[in-house]
């Protein structure tokens, strides 16, 4: 038994979605993971609140979720005990403990109108919050036009406009509620077709079948976000792909690309292309072609949107696509699960799929002209926010490749170090790094010591806490900035010293909770930089140990002797090893009483004792 049962399940599903064929799609992969719950992954519990008949959703969401490897767990508020599971702090909402919440209401069902809704709506949310530090989806009301043929604009639309931004003002920035923009997936289906007057009167289900199966999909991105099954890299063939027609054919003056058509449809592609780019996914490039020819268009062409600085990655060469995405995710150092395959040549993007199944290839129609609007109905990339590290994401990779050529060049690993100029950044946490912070936690694997996951209201508590240290590092050399790239979490303790109970010696011990470094900086000197930090920080406070661990997964054994090479000594602390919760966690100590401050020579130091 396998995902593909799973999929083949999916693929038999009419083309016209219904309730019916959902419903016995989804019967029959409940029953499935019941005998094998191994196919999935992932295992969400969530919980679904509203105030209209909600099971038709559910089914089309176990389908979908099962389609992208999640094993949905839901539960189902008794109908129209939205307020009352909410405001009831020992209803079976909160003992079910559901690590994801959808909360999506009529506004008719909390008020006469929708402005005295969304106040209602934001109460009720606020009471959620101090129930639950979970995530909670919130969908918006639906601001249809009642009177579409009329001229004078509908007073009750106006008023659910206003509604909804009210909702959005309120939420704006907060990490624990992700807004489901109802009216805006609505509006882009239409009004008319998304609406249901007849299954609205006969079964209080207000959508439409297929406007179901859509926001089901909306909601899968939400899923995918919270288990963070995120692609990263978009990953671009050329020939009719980027451009129209062959460069080594065409030439750089007749390859289709510009404001008219034909080359017109290439150009709103590119324009899709760099929308993602600017929300940080990384851009590179997988062509059979003569390198020239493409890094001429790239460098020269009046009206490619999408230049050579953009790509953190370019393999242009006659070797097999598979080999060159490889080579890809080795270069940006990623694995081959997190990248997306653009190619129009069908028999291409079927190769990549035999032999790179983990690769997402994105298929493109036959028409250009459609090529934006497929990637754009993709939730491969979504995010429930943006970082400033994230905007940036595209440009630290492209200089990236701007290092691995620089390392090529240079005679030796020091003399690499020395020509990148680095400037390393220690500093105690502020409230503006909080969401980097988490998502750090959340998204690093390979140089992660512990791989202890931390939401941002987790990060804010330790901020809080005089008993915390948050550590962020940044790096940025001659070639850019590389943004926030580190995080240690230390915890000061006090406990008894050299095996006394007597309160006299007490001695104060900190614990490294979490360490972690972004692959991309790893071996320049920044993690050694990091821990002596950590060191003379712990030396000025009076310490007399710290105490560190690592938890062996299976992506992580990159770091496997990293204490060791930070001169920690094996130790057998049952407190330390109680909080690994594994069998293969390995503690380690550091008497300070050894300490000696460390000098680092390729690396220029700016820190900062206290919070600004």
């Amino acid at each position: 038994m396998s995902i593909k049962d799973i999929q083949n399940i999916i693929q038999n599903i009419d083309d016209s979605p219904s309730w019916l064929s959902y419903r016995r799609a989804a019967q029959q992969i409940r029953s499935m993971i019941d005998q094998h719950p191994e196919v999935l992954s992932e295992k969400v519990k969530i919980a679904i609140l509203s105030s209209f008949t909600i099971e038709p959703l559910v089914d089309f969401l176990t389908v979908e979720a099962a389609g992208n490897g999640i094993n949905l767990q839901p539960y189902i508020a008794p109908y129209g005990q939205v307020g009352q599971e909410i405001l009831n702090s020992a209803s079976d909402l909160y003992q079910f403990a559901p690590e994801m919440t959808v909360l999506m209401v009529e506004p008719q069902s909390l008020a006469e109108n929708p402005i005295a809704a969304a106040t209602e709506l934001i109460a009720l949310v606020g009471t959620w919050k101090q129930n639950t530090d979970t995530a909670l989806v919130l969908g918006t009301f639906i601001a249809q036009a009642d009177w579409p043929l009329h001229i004078l604009p509908s007073e009750h639309r106006q008023q659910m406009i206003e509604a909804n931004d009210r909702l959005k003002q309120a939420f704006k920035g907060d990490s624990q509620v992700q807004l489901c923009d109802l009216d805006a997936l609505a509006a882009y289906y239409g009004y008319a077709n998304a609406l249901s007057p007849e299954m609205a009167a006969m079964a209080r289900i207000p959508f439409a079948e297929d406007f179901i199966a859509l926001l089901a999909q909306k909601l899968v991105s939400h899923l995918k976000v919270h288990c963070q099954i995120i692609r990263k890299c978009l990953v671009l063939d050329c020939d009719n792909t980027l451009w129209g027609g062959i460069i080594g054919e065409d030439g750089i003056d007749g390859i289709k690309l510009g404001p008219d058509w034909p080359g017109r449809e290439f150009v709103e592609f590119q324009k899709a292309i760099l929308e993602l780019y600017e929300q940080g996914v990384i851009l590179a490039i997988n062509s059979k072609n003569n390198e020239a020819d493409v890094m001429a268009v790239l460098r020269e062409h009046p009206h490619m949107l999408l230049r050579e600085h953009h790509f953190a990655s370019i393999s242009v060469n006659w070797d097999p696509k598979p080999e060159n995405m490889e080579r890809i995710a080795d270069e940006i150092n990623i694995g081959t699960d997190t990248l997306v395959f653009v190619d129009d040549n069908p028999a291409e993007r079927t190769t990549m799929q035999q032999m790179l199944p983990e690769v997402e290839v994105l298929q493109l129609p036959a028409n250009p002209a459609l090529y934006a609007k497929t990637l754009r109905q993709t939730n491969y990339f979504a995010k429930a926010s943006l970082t400033a590290e994230d905007k940036k994401r595209g440009q630290i990779y492209a200089a990236q490749r701007q290092r691995h050529s620089l390392q090529k060049t240079t005679a030796s690993l020091e003399d690499y170090l020395k020509s990148l100029e680095m400037i390393c950044s220690i500093r105690l946490a502020e409230q503006k790094d909080i969401k980097r912070a988490a998502q750090l936690t959340q998204r690093t694997n390979q140089f992660n010591l512990t791989t202890r996951r931390y939401s941002e209201s987790d990060i804010q508590q330790m901020l809080e806490n005089p008993n915390w240290n948050v550590y962020v590092l940044g790096l940025k050399d001659k070639f850019g900035d590389n943004g926030t790239v580190g995080l240690a979490l230390v915890n000061k303790q006090t406990e008894a010293w050299n095996g006394s109970d007597t309160t006299a010696d007490l001695a104060t011990v900190w614990r490294i909770d979490t360490f972690l470094m972004s692959c991309r900086v790893i071996g320049r000197q920044a993690e050694d930089a990091l821990v002596d930090r950590i060191c003379r920080d712990a030396v000025g406070e009076g310490a007399v140990k710290l105490k560190a661990e690592y938890r062996k997964t299976a992506k992580n054994d990159l770091v496997a002797g990293f204490w060791q090479k930070m001169n920690f000594q094996p130790s057998s602390d049952p407190d330390c090893i109680g909080r690994a919760g594994t069998s293969q966690a390995s503690v380690y100590a550091f008497e300070l009483t050894n300490y000696q401050p460390k000098t680092f020579e390729y690396l220029t130091l700016e820190e900062k004792a206290e919070k600004e």
